[in-house]
């Protein structure tokens, strides 16, 4: 962290590159080097860097209504940003509820979940129960439902624990079974937690549909969620999903990420690329189911922070939108995800230290190991991934994220590649091969 200016940054003992212009995939330092954004953001800059319409379309709200409270009132932007967001899930979900971030989405969800319950005459029910392996964001709410250890860590006082099954991960299942049956036996964990608390005290299941940061890129194996479905309407809990990180068309074709795993929510949380980076936005969509419940006895939902819903936001949203829509773009992320995951197995599995690649759409993670043979994991104190990182920052000016525990929280090192969408595979290959020269770097230092 600079001693020579006031900003508080993440690691108090790391000089970070000065940013100052952005075009596309590359942000600009001061000298005019140029770093590649290979992590969007991360993952909250989906359509690149200094798209002007995006830029007017902010700057011509802000002179015509730059705020109105939720309290008071509606807006026509907020009513067209939550059409479009309806209308992008074929009628799934319902109502839209604006917010500012993922964490805060995440706590609107929890609110839901408990007022759909308060107002259906079922209020014994609130408990949510989540996953180890996750993470649903940084305030003590999201926190508390989040099983990353090394995010949790220090903050565990403040924490509620209401429940965490295994999470749904082939690489390193946390049972032995048949690979074949592994999506049923761990959804099924759900029904043995479910059963443990009191079917009558649980409220919701939260769960990523591709794993962010906590398993790098992890998706869930097919018929892991339609079992999920199950046994949620069998016990009457609310299933939220939490599309933050791979939402908004994050895992290609679909602007829900949901779609890929034949399963309707009830409740879905999304931020980052619902802006595509270029103001501070997130949301909450819920299905008519929820409305109805939530409705019901003169149902009203008061929670929500000063700037939710606010028509700034929605007019970017807006924006965001057509311009997603008029360059194709969520194609685009499909196609250009199956030749980045594709070029990742090609030319960065086979590297000594790899042990998988992964992953949806244009969001790959690479799970690095000590021994590829035994999955064996590098130490937490190596700070293997975060080796890579730096490396690939500093000796091949590309940004990409870096993660440590998915091996149950003790140990396990993953990194994570996400463009913005407009890439190319021209652009792919070139970052690709920056994370080879990076990896074979770090490699040889650990006497790989």
């Amino acid at each position: 962290m600079s001693k020579h200016n006031n900003v508080m940054s993440l690691d108090f003992h790391r000089e970070y590159p000065n940013v100052v212009s952005g075009k596309g995939i590359y942000m600009y330092k001061k000298d005019g080097t140029e770093i590649v954004d290979g992590a969007s953001g991360p993952v909250l800059v989906s359509l690149g860097h200094g798209i002007e319409e995006i830029a007017d379309a902010m700057r011509e709200q802000a002179v015509k209504l730059a705020f109105a409270h939720r309290d008071d009132c509606v807006t026509p932007e907020l009513e067209e940003s939550c059409r479009l967001l309806s209308e992008a899930s074929g009628g799934d979900m319902d109502k839209i509820f604006q917010v500012c971030g993922g964490s805060e989405a995440t706590e609107m969800a929890m609110k839901m979940a408990r007022k759909y319950h308060i107002q259906k005459g079922t209020p014994k029910k609130y408990k949510i129960i989540a996953r180890w392996q996750s993470y649903h964001g940084i305030s003590n709410g999201a926190l508390s439902l989040s099983g990353f250890a090394k995010r949790k860590a220090g903050y565990e006082p403040y924490m509620i624990d209401m429940g965490h099954i295994q999470p749904a991960y082939s690489y390193r299942p946390w049972v032995e079974c048949d690979p074949k049956d592994y999506a049923r036996i761990a959804a099924q964990a759900l029904e043995t937690e479910i059963l443990a608390q009191g079917p009558e005290t649980v409220a919701a299941f939260i769960a990523e549909p591709v794993v962010g940061m906590a398993l790098c890129a992890c998706p869930a194996p097919e018929g892991y969620f339609e079992e999920i479905r199950r046994i949620c309407d069998k016990y009457d809990v609310l299933l939220i999903l939490d599309e933050v990180m791979c939402g908004c068309g994050r895992t290609g074709e679909h602007f829900y990420a949901y779609k890929h795993f034949n399963v309707k929510p009830d409740i879905v949380t999304m931020g980052k690329a619902i802006s595509g980076g270029y103001f501070p936005l997130a949301a909450v969509a819920i299905s008519e189911k929820v409305y109805k419940g939530m409705e019901m006895n003169g149902g009203n939902f008061p929670p929500g922070y000063s700037w939710s819903g606010n028509p700034l936001g929605a007019a970017v949203n807006i924006a965001v939108m057509k311009y997603l829509k008029e360059h194709d773009l969520l194609n685009n992320c499909a196609k250009m995800g199956e030749y980045l995951k594709s070029e990742m197995e090609k030319k960065i599995l086979p590297h000594p230290t790899v042990g998988e690649i992964r992953g949806k759409g244009l969001m790959v993670g690479a799970e690095l190991v000590k021994n590829k043979e035994t999955k064996e994991c590098f130490p937490l104190s190596d700070g293997y991934a975060g080796q890579v990182q730096d490396e690939a920052l500093v000796n091949n000016n590309i940004i990409i994220e870096a993660s440590q525990g998915c091996n149950k929280g003790q140990s396990g090192d993953g990194i994570v590649i996400s463009p913005a969408f407009i890439v190319t595979k021209e652009d792919i290959d070139m970052i690709v091969d920056k994370v080879d020269k990076a990896l074979t770097a770090v490699e040889k230092r650990n006497g790989f």
